[in-house]
């Protein structure tokens, strides 16, 4: 094999690498940022409870559990459907970044 062949393909899978570790790390940002507008939704939700909630104290002082319940189901099922998501979204952040992350850069004149 010519030493020029060598180079190539050499240069040829330093780029790849990088284009693999490029694609990797993008992939990685949008599943954070996932995250971040799903905990901003999780908090949505409480403040909606929280606002519930007082309504009620201001309605009648003492607030019955079947009704607070009631009042916030829907909130609290979408709490826990956001948590769930966010799990496996940071699931599959950790799977990426545990994979090999490392170009291995030789001498490309050997």
């Amino acid at each position: 094999m010519p030493p020029f062949e060598n180079l190539f393909d050499k240069a040829k899978n330093f780029a790849k690498q990088t284009s693999d570790q490029t694609s990797k790390a993008a992939k990685v940002a949008k599943l954070k940022l996932n995250v971040v507008s799903l905990t901003s939704e999780k908090k949505k939700h409480l403040e909606t409870i929280g606002q519930r909630v007082c309504s009620l104290l201001n309605q009648g002082g003492a607030i019955d559990s079947g009704i607070l319940k009631e009042t916030v189901a829907d909130e609290l099922n979408q709490i826990n459907r956001i948590e769930e998501r966010i799990k496996e979204l940071e699931s599959e952040i950790a799977d990426l970044q545990a994979g090999p992350d490392s170009v291995d850069v030789k001498d490309v004149t050997e």
